[in-house]
Parts: structure tokens; sequence; C-alpha cells
């Protein structure tokens, strides 16, 4: 279950990343830090983009490429430790080691709570919902 698991979640993070890598599309001066310039206009380099509403623009700017880029590079991070945790939990020792086992329970569902934005996807399991 934890396998299937992590393997969604490196590739729902995959698509992460290269989506927000898309933005700067060849040929333009796309930034992948984007920052509000005027009341609904994103500054997404050399180009701008309107979003009708300050309120919008401003969650555009929030979420731009480089701050999903770094999410999805935390991501990795936690799934790399619960990944690591599931190898020990196999290995013969792994029962006594109390605190190997405190930190597996924990990581579960961690990895969980980590899927629960990608529960629209078709792929995900209702398993593994929280």
């Amino acid at each position: 279950m934890v396998t299937d698991l992590v393997a969604f979640l490196r590739a729902r993070l995959d698509e992460d990343e290269a989506l927000a890598r898309s933005v700067r599309w060849d040929g333009s001066e796309a930034s992948l830090e984007w920052q509000l310039r005027a009341s609904a206009a994103v500054d997404v380099g050399g180009d701008e983009f309107y979003a009708g509403d300050c309120t919008v623009a401003n969650h555009v700017v929030r979420h731009d490429p480089a701050r999903v880029l770094t999410e999805v590079n935390a991501k990795r991070g936690v799934i790399a430790l619960a990944s690591q945790a599931t190898e020990e939990a196999a290995s013969e020792d792994f029962l006594l080691r109390v605190p190997a086992q405190a930190q597996l329970g924990v990581l579960k569902p961690v990895l969980r709570l980590l899927a629960l934005p990608y529960a629209d996807h078709p792929d995900y399991r209702e398993e593994w919902r929280p």
C-alpha cells in the first residue's frame, strides 16, 4: 500500500513540476517568480497576465511557479523519508527498533495527507484518504 501511494505521489509531483516549468516557454521572458504590478496585473517577466480581479491576481502571485517548485522539492523530501522508513520496516531487526516503528507509524498518515490534494485524480484510491 505504501509503495503504491509513494508512486502515486511521485507521479503527481512530477506533473506539478512539469507544469510549473512549462510557464517559461521558449522565446518568452516569462519568469518563474511572478509579481503583482498593478491591481489585477501579474508580471510574469516580459509578459503580463490580467486576472481581472485583485484577489485573483494575489492568489496567482502567491502560487507562482517558483513556489510550486519549492513545495514539490519539500514534498519529495518527506516522501524520501517515508520510503526509507518503509525499507527499514522490511528489515529483520525492525521490530527491535521502537523509534523506527514510531517513525513509520507517523509517516504513513503524512503520506496520506500529502495525497489528499490529488483526491480528484483518477488514480487516487479511497483507501488512502486520511
